[in-house]
């Protein structure tokens, strides 16, 4: 005789689903180092079905509080940033990312952030969310911080 399994709370109720959406790396300076957090569209107040070029107002706003710079030098940048996007067209959530992570163990902090199940995801790099040069120049020379090169390919796919 068969039993039927319980669903899991994240399976039987919408509240439980992992996130989906934007997401930018979002740069602020610590103790002699930069921080680098996973800042979602979520946590500005957007939606996930809301684009990258949607987020920037919100994300520049943050990051001229957060840098003492003035929002408008950098209003045109939206690929100034690494970025990414969770979607989710089936059963398993894709990190969709511009394998330019500013950070190592990357995908840890996107993991977290997204409430992502570990045993169902795909790390996939898009070339949409890759930064652009000209945009990354300036965000630069603007926060006065410097990025690090590209990643590893090893840190492409999982």
């Amino acid at each position: 005789m068969r039993r039927e399994l319980k669903r899991s709370p994240s399976e039987s109720d919408p509240r439980f689903q992992p996130l989906q959406g934007g997401y930018y790396w979002f740069p602020s300076p610590g103790d002699g180092s930069l921080n680098w957090d996973v800042l979602t569209c979520h946590e500005i107040g957007f939606d996930a079905e809301v684009g990258h070029v949607d987020l920037w107002p919100a994300v520049i706003e943050r990051l001229a509080k957060t840098w003492n710079v003035e929002a408008r030098i950098i209003k045109d940048c939206t690929y100034g940033l690494p970025r990414g996007r969770i979607t989710c067209p089936g059963r398993q959530s894709l990190i969709l990312h511009g394998n330019d992570s500013p950070i190592t163990r990357w995908q840890d902090k996107v993991i977290r952030r997204f409430d992502l199940d570990r045993r169902s995801i795909k790390v996939v790099y898009d070339e949409h969310e890759t930064m652009l040069g000209e945009d990354r120049a300036k965000v630069i020379e603007t926060l006065g911080i410097s990025l690090p090169e590209i990643q590893q390919e090893s840190d492409m796919e999982r």
